[in-house]
């Protein structure tokens, strides 16, 4: 099986999650940081490890987060993005007809 790991390494809280080939969701962690980016980006590693399918291989892994290049040296990561860029890449694949800017009603 294909996973691909998503690690939102933050000041207050370490998120992870697993998708397969076909952007699926398997499994998710939410941890606090506590101050400790390495020791929650390891600890986080090993259970996701536990909770992944014995048959899951790891392809690619990317980071994001105020802690994301500690995090990426950790994991070798594949790719590391802040979070503005992840929000806009994750909202044009989920909803390409979306855009920012031009004529708001609210403000007239």
């Amino acid at each position: 099986m294909e996973v691909y790991l998503g690690i939102d390494a933050g000041s207050v809280t370490t998120k992870f999650a697993a998708l397969d080939k076909d952007n699926q969701f398997i499994d998710g962690l939410y941890l606090r940081t506590q101050g400790r980016p390495i020791a929650m980006v390891q600890q986080g590693l090993r259970e996701m490890a536990q909770r992944l399918p014995s048959h899951a291989h790891i392809c690619g892994v990317g980071t994001t987060g105020s802690a994301r290049y500690l995090a990426g040296v950790i994991v070798s990561a594949d790719v590391v993005k802040n979070e503005i860029t992840s929000h806009a890449v994750a909202t044009l694949h989920y909803l390409p007809e979306v855009q920012t800017g031009g004529r708001c009603d609210i403000w007239e």
